[in-house]
Formats: structure tokens, C-alpha cells, sequence
């Protein structure tokens, strides 16, 4: 039986079951049938939880995160500010007016313009000109700024999914462990019951029924311990999300994962070809080139170009063109440094880039190994743990009731159930969250 299916049935009865279900025979343990994944190829490592009326999905709290997070409004204002740099740095430098009087004979203007041939009033205008090229070397590098930041963005959305999906997965683990534990409750119950029963007929002592009111107590521990571990994710949620402070996560829908994992391989390159850092360091290995291609076009030198015009008053107007060059003199101490530095700067990305491929494919290469770890241990609680444990407890609890074993035999096997079902929802939890980091490494939809 796959993972799947048996996962499902299990905890169908389990969770869903009367509270006389583990006491009941065999034949009495039959689920309701359950309507199967629409999709025939995904999972269904499932953990349903208590039934409600409109369960939280994980989608309706991701699309809030999104919506409301402040992070990711201060992250998208950066884009557009870097975008707006653009224009910027391919324009002309603003031009230069320029206007004076020029007075022959005397110091008080206008006295004599019009009358001697040196008095006038000018006004001109000088453009500098950058050296070709050199404007659109600036405008890339202002491009390329744009789509750091835009990747950038797009990292702290996957990391927010994540943390999302993390916290989602924690509570839903919880409320699976929680429905376990009341069930164990009730079937612990019917225990102590029968303890007692057998108490008044003489036929038990006293220490069966003092045990498992100890054993009550304990679930009574574990369920505290629980419901503190859904208010601090709750918190971290309501933080994540800027939800209100009365808000809840309630009950949570079930989550699946795919019928098989993709290949090792095939996310690996994934990862490579879609992770948003590893196209962050290339994207900055990219305006590192840019960078560089311009420090060097500034060894060149800009021009300038000048026009004016000068009003003699009655005489003849006359016109001056004339033109500027911004010669690099001290290009050792200035221009070549920053040739210096561009390249340095782009070493570094360029390194960068390397050492970002190799953090992510390890990363993938960890969370597929615990992904396929955990599965290989789910199908081995699944096809032999659980059902041995399962029939161990019935057959200890049927032969208790007719005096056959002692109580201390039965409590065991009702203690090492209860010890496996938390283990497996442990795994199931490991699962999903190894599945979840794949989804951010990739950009693949693995949970469902």
C-alpha cells in the first residue's frame, strides 16, 4: 500500500473515529470513504485535521502575506526608484547659461553701450557633451541596478512563502499531534475504566488504575505543552502577515505532497536556472562589466560647446562659438583607481555567482535527502509499524478485558501506539517542511 493511501486511512479513523474506536474490533474500525486528490499524480503524505467549516489554506495565507507585508512595499518602491535613475544616467549634463556687460570708459553699465565699440551685453549658452559612449554605459549600469533590486524583491517574496509555509506546517503538525492525543485520551479512558471494573470484583489492584490516571495527567502535559507551541506560531504568523492581534489560525486544511519527487538532477538545475540570488550575484557580475567597460571610456575626454551673443547697443551685434575638452590630467590618482576598483568589484561578483550556485545546489541536495528520508520511513510506519503497533494494542486490550494479561502489559502497548502515531506525524511534518524548502529553492509547487 502506498504512502498515501494508508497515511489517509489512518488518520481518517484515527482522528475521526468514536471514542470507543481503538477498543472496538477489527470489523467496527471501517472509515468513511474519502473522496481522493483530484489530481491522480500528487500525494498524499496527508494529515487531515479536525474537521470545521472553512478550514485556512496555506494559499489565503500566503496572498496575505503578499498583500500586507511592509517589507515587500518598501522592497517595490526600491525598483521603482532605481528605475527612475535611468533616464538620469544617460542624460545630457544640464547646460550652462551665462550672461555679463561689458563697459568701455566708465564703471557704471549701459553708460556707454552704444556709443564705444568694446560696450555690450552678452548672453551665451555651454552644453557639455560626455564622450561617446559614455552615456550608455551609465544608462546600462542604472538598468542593471533595476534589476538587482527587482530580484531582490522577488528573494524576500520566496523567502516570506517560506516562512509562511513553515509556520503553516508547524500548526498543522500540532493540530495532527493534538487529535492524537485526544483520541489516545479516550481510548486511555476506556482503560481506566476497565481497570476500575475489575477493581471492584477483586480481579485488579489499585496500581492498574493509579497508573493510568498517571498516563491521563501526561496527555494532559503534552496537550498544554502543544497549545503553547500553536499560540507562538500563531505570533510569528501574525507578525510574518500584519494580521490583527485577536487573530487565529484556526483550523488548517490538509497539505499534501507529490506521489514521487522529481529527480535529484532536474532540481538541481532547476535551482540553478530560477533561484533569484544566484540572478542577483548575475546580475551584479553583469553591472560589474558595465561598470568596468565605463571607468574605462572615462580615461576619455568630454567636450563642451559654447554660443554666445553680444548686443553693442546701436552698433552691430556680433556672435562667439567656441567649444571646451575635460582632459583626464590626473587619470594615475583618479580614472585608472576606478578602473582598478570597477575590476575588483567585478572579481567579487563574479566569485560571488560561484560560491551562490554552490550554496543552492547543497541546499537542494540537503532538503531532497531529508525529503527522501522521511518517505522511506513514512512507508515503513505506514506498511509495517503502525499496523503491528495498531493490532498489538486491540489484542492486548481484548485479552486484558478477560483477565489473560495484566494492565501493565496493555498500557505498554497503548503507550508505544501512541508513541509511534506521534513520531509518524513528526515525519509527515519533516516531509512536507523538506518539500516546502525545495519549493524555494526551485519556484516548484511540490505542497498541495
Amino acid at each position: 500500500m502506498s504512502i498515501a493511501a494508508s497515511s489517509f486511512a489512518f488518520f481518517t479513523l484515527m482522528i475521526f473515529a468514536g471514542p470507543h474506536a481503538a477498543a472496538e474490533g477489527p470489523a467496527a474500525q471501517r472509515p468513511t470513504p474519502q473522496t481522493p486528490p483530484a489530481d491522480p499524480d500528487r500525494a498524499a503524505v496527508i494529515v487531515p485535521a479536525q474537521r470545521a467549516q472553512g478550514p485556512a489554506g496555506l494559499s489565503s495565507l500566503i496572498a496575505d502575506v503578499l498583500e500586507r507585508n511592509p517589507d515587500l512595499a518598501a522592497l517595490e518602491q526600491r525598483v521603482f526608484a532605481a528605475r527612475a535613475r535611468v533616464p538620469q544616467a544617460g542624460a545630457l549634463p544640464d547646460p550652462m547659461f551665462e550672461y555679463g556687460v561689458l563697459n568701455e570708459g566708465g564703471p557704471v553699465p549701459f553708460q556707454t553701450l552704444g556709443k564705444n565699440g568694446f560696450s555690450e551685453v552678452y548672453v551665451g549658452v555651454t552644453q557639455e557633451i560626455p564622450y561617446p559612449g559614455k552615456r550608455g554605459l551609465r544608462e546600462r549600469v542604472a538598468q542593471e541596478d533595476v534589476e538587482v533590486e527587482r530580484l531582490r524583491r522577488d528573494t524576500r517574496i520566496r523567502e516570506l512563502v517560506a516562512a509562511v509555509k513553515e509556520t503553516y506546517l508547524e500548526i498543522f503538525g500540532v493540530q495532527a499531534m493534538t487529535a492524537i492525543l485526544e483520541r489516545n485520551r479516550r481510548t486511555l479512558d476506556l482503560l481506566e475504566r476497565t481497570a476500575a471494573v475489575r477493581l471492584s470484583v477483586g480481579e485488579a489492584p489499585q496500581q492498574d488504575v493509579l497508573d493510568a490516571e498517571v498516563e491521563v495527567s501526561r496527555i494532559e502535559e503534552r496537550l498544554s505543552i502543544l497549545r503553547r507551541r500553536v499560540r507562538t506560531s500563531e505570533a510569528s504568523l501574525r507578525s510574518i502577515a500584519r494580521q490583527p492581534v485577536q487573530w487565529s489560525a484556526g483550523t488548517l486544511a490538509p497539505v499534501a505532497g507529490p506521489k514521487e519527487l522529481p529527480p535529484l538532477e532536474d532540481l538541481r538545475q532547476r535551482a540553478l536556472d530560477t533561484h533569484p540570488e544566484i540572478a542577483v550575484a548575475a546580475r551584479e557580475g553583469s553591472r560589474g562589466e558595465f561598470a568596468v567597460q565605463l571607468a574605462r571610456r572615462e580615461l576619455k575626454p568630454d567636450f563642451g560647446a559654447s554660443f554666445v551673443y553680444h548686443n553693442r547697443g546701436g552698433l552691430d551685434p556680433y556672435w562667439t562659438f567656441g567649444g571646451t575638452l575635460r582632459v583626464p590630467l590626473y587619470a594615475a590618482r583618479k580614472q585608472r583607481k576606478a578602473i582598478e576598483e570597477a575590476e575588483a568589484s567585478l572579481r567579487g561578483a563574479q566569485a560571488a555567482i560561484d560560491a551562490r550556485r554552490l550554496e543552492v545546489v547543497s541546499q537542494v541536495d540537503q532538503a531532497y535527502a531529508a525529503a527522501s528520508s522521511a518517505r522511506e520511513i513514512l512507508r515503513l510506519y505506514d506498511e509495517a509499524i503502525l499496523k503491528q503497533a495498531r493490532l498489538a494494542l486491540e489484542s492486548a486490550m481484548s485479552t486484558y478485558q478477560v483477565g489473560r494479561i495484566d494492565f501493565l502489559t496493555t498500557l505498554t502497548s497503548w503507550i508505544r501506539l501512541r508513541d509511534h502515531e506521534l513520531a509518524h506525524i513528526d515525519y509527515v511534518v519533516e516531509y512536507l517542511r523538506a518539500l516546502a524548502r525545495l519549493e524555494a529553492l526551485t519556484g516548484l509547487d511540490l505542497l498541495q
